[in-house]
């Protein structure tokens, strides 16, 4: 939810007066933002994931993102982080670290972060606008005078736009004169749609004028996709893999539960079922956004074939579930003794699926089917996608590699 901070303040109180003159002139019903019909010299006009029309800069200059990733991903593609003003997601800023407890000795993990927050470091000290859980702050966002505010409907940061409190900031914003652009994350649509990602780069390549790089680069992302369905296509029924995605949260054990899992109407469970050709080892339905509460006794009961450990309020390695003491009882899993378990790439505030899906998209087929792709080696094959997402040379890679905490990989996958 969007929160108003106190704007009734010294600057910040012009910044509030002019802007509400603004408002109360514009027209607008029920909290719609503010549009101009013909768009003045030096501005085109766009119509954002939300059906507004909206006038922005023919060349925007000063951009202020709301967003766990996906836009600055975009913008980084395209080259246009320079014009990054200040941004709405602190997890795209931090550097992580975590210790997981061990039979003998703790797993230590650190230095795990955003790409973007290791190919451009100077991301760090923009200012942070938004955060999960924290509010949209407005007087900063005037101070900032940007030209154009990119917001993901979706992202950790702001989950949902059409409660009152945000429909009233949205419409505060507009009444500055800042144009403000919505896009729509993978939890928006139901049932999910991994086209709508491609849907945003598209509407980001209109933006920044880099409609033939977005192409080319949904091109690329959907050419995966088809590859592994491909490759997945002639598996039968019967000789599906029970993926089991579970995410080991310590604010589930707080709860009393063992950990989480996704319905087969999320977008993890269209990745199991629909592109990985498997069986998604929790058939139930839990809402596009939800996660699933299981506890020890269900998952033992599921006993699935593999196990996937997303990030779930944490990073989880696969010798947290063989080793840990608090997960005792589920060291008796087959996948477990089996050691068919493996941790996806490291993706803090993932509420909306990113330009990196395809990693966890490959990474689940090709542990559910290591035959179909014993062809892929997934320590190779991210460097690649790196080099062609970022533009980035191997040693480059090399380093998001390690951030996203994939260096595993190298000796086991």
């Amino acid at each position: 939810m969007l929160k108003i901070n106190n704007i009734y303040n010294s600057t910040g109180f012009l910044f509030f007066f002019l802007g509400l003159v603004f408002l109360l002139g514009s027209c607008q019903k029920n909290g719609e933002r503010a549009q101009l019909s013909v768009p003045k010299t030096g501005f085109k006009s766009i119509t954002d994931m939300s059906g507004v029309l909206v006038n922005i800069p023919d060349s925007p200059q000063r951009v202020i993102t709301v967003s766990d990733g996906l836009i600055e991903s975009v913008m980084a593609h395209f080259g246009m982080m320079d014009r990054l003003i200040a941004m709405g997601s602190a997890c795209v800023q931090r550097n992580f670290t975590y210790e997981i407890p061990g039979k003998k000795e703790s797993y230590h993990y650190s230095e795990g972060m955003n790409p973007i927050r290791l190919l451009y470091p100077a991301t760090t000290k923009l200012p942070l606008i938004a955060s999960s859980g924290l509010p949209l702050q407005i007087e900063k966002i005037a101070a900032l005078k940007p030209d154009l505010i990119i917001l993901r409907e979706g992202c950790c940061s702001i989950p949902n736009l059409e409660d009152p409190k945000s429909k009233q900031a949205l419409s505060l914003l507009s009444s500055f004169g800042i144009p403000v652009v919505i896009l729509k994350g993978t939890t928006q649509f139901d049932p999910p749609d991994l086209k709508m990602i491609h849907r945003e780069i598209a509407l980001l390549g209109e933006i920044f004028n880099q409609e033939v790089k977005a192409k080319d680069l949904i091109g690329y992302l959907d050419s995966i996709v088809t590859f592994i369905q491909n490759r997945t296509s002639d598996i039968l029924e019967k000789d599906k893999t029970n993926i089991l995605l579970l995410g080991l949260s310590p604010i589930a054990r707080e709860g009393g539960s063992a950990g989480v899992t996704k319905g087969k109407d999320t977008m993890e469970g269209h990745f199991i079922e629909e592109i990985v050709n498997a069986k998604n080892a929790h058939q139930g339905n839990g809402g596009r956004t939800s996660s699933l509460l299981l506890n020890t006794e269900q998952i033992l009961a599921l006993d699935p074939d593999v196990i996937v450990l997303p990030t779930a309020s944490g990073y989880h390695p696969p010798e947290e579930i063989y080793e840990a003491p608090y997960y005792s009882m589920l060291q008796h899993l087959r996948a477990v003794r089996d050691k068919k378990v493996i941790a996806l790439p490291w993706t803090p505030c993932n509420c909306s699926k990113r330009i990196e899906y395809p990693i966890e998209v490959m990474m689940m087929a090709k542990i559910a089917y290591p035959e179909v792709f014993d062809d892929i080696l997934i320590h190779e094959w991210v460097l690649d996608f790196y080099q062609k997402v970022y533009g980035t040379e191997r040693e480059d890679a090399e380093k998001l590699r390690s951030v996203q905490w994939l260096d595993w990989t190298i000796d086991r996958f």
